[in-house]
């Protein structure tokens, strides 16, 4: 009796496992094929953008959706590709050298030290209907980080078109061309 139940109970795990959908990596941003690090040519200014900071609890590879006031939780379905503070980085990056192709924007320092930016994104949330928001501040300095800088403040919001995972990704990535529009317009007011 107790082998039959065994057998039931295993046979019960495996089926639940062949129904359980596959887990599916999403990336942010729109990256053009073969850009790892854009590179600089004679006639752009380089700025590199550090990586991204973000809160210590949403830098994984998980996909996390707010449950409640005071709770996340993992997509059963999904996760990054890599980790949420190397994809926005990315994203961000790929972002601003859209909006400004006159500069070369890298994300590993370049051998002569030009503008920096440094992005804290404050805050960073998305629930089960697909809302996303995001805080974040930003400071653009020259080489001398103890130089004078300028800097800027936003929050960003999108929803997703359906509540799955894909869409997150792509919601997130539509935020995270709205930083890239903030930061865009602080460059330009220097």
């Amino acid at each position: 009796m107790r082998r039959a139940l065994t057998v039931v109970a295993l046979a019960a795990s495996l089926a639940g496992c062949a129904l359980a959908p596959p887990m599916r990596s999403y990336v942010l941003g729109e990256r053009p094929q073969g850009m790892a690090v854009a590179r600089a040519e004679s006639s752009q200014t380089t700025i590199e953008l550090k990586t991204v900071s973000l809160p210590d609890y949403l830098d994984s590879t998980d996909i996390l959706r707010r449950v409640g006031p005071n709770e996340v939780a993992p997509s059963p379905t999904g996760r990054w590709g890599e980790r949420l503070s190397l994809g926005v980085t990315a994203a961000l990056a790929s972002a601003l050298s859209r909006r400004r192709p006159d500069l070369a924007v890298v994300t590993v320092p370049p051998p002569r030290p030009g503008q920096r930016i440094v992005v804290d994104i404050q805050a960073l949330d998305t629930d089960a209907a697909g809302q996303c928001r995001m805080e974040a501040r930003w400071r653009i300095a020259g080489p001398d980080a103890r130089g004078p800088s300028t800097s800027g403040h936003g929050i960003f919001a999108d929803g997703a078109d359906a509540p799955d995972d894909a869409a997150l990704a792509a919601a997130l990535t539509r935020v995270i061309d709205q930083l890239a529009e903030g930061i865009v317009a602080t460059l330009e007011h220097e």
